[in-house]
């Protein structure tokens, strides 16, 4: 089965099982398959992929506000700002990558390798 034959099956279970549309197919995820990345559903990415992935998003994004809005304006070292960043993107990351994978236990998704 082909990956946009499984990213079908994916969305119809997911929206079977009542999952908002935001929830399994983000913003970030659709640009990244317009870019021509095969990117799985959160739901059915395993838990470090989710953790890397929004753990590094969250640190870039945060680290960029933050440092625009305050870090240059207070005596704070750009080795602080990224320690920051990474903290926060690291706390993000594991709770988003929890809340998908109790989600995926709840919802008792079929695991990707097994979509029809």
């Amino acid at each position: 089965m082909s990956f946009e034959e499984k990213l079908i099956a994916a969305h119809s279970e997911l929206e079977l099982k009542g999952v908002w549309s935001s929830n399994f197919n983000p913003p970030i995820v659709r640009l990244l398959r317009k870019a021509g990345l095969r990117v799985r559903p959160p739901y059915y990415q395993d838990f470090f992929t989710n953790l890397l992935f929004t753990s590094l998003l969250f640190s870039l994004g945060y680290g960029l506000i933050s440092w625009f809005l305050t870090g240059q304006y207070v005596n704070k070292t750009n080795q602080q700002s990224v320690i920051e960043a990474i903290a926060g993107g690291l706390i993000f990351g594991v709770i988003i990558s929890v809340f998908y994978l109790i989600r995926r236990k709840q919802l008792k998704l079929t695991d990707w390798n097994t979509l029809s």
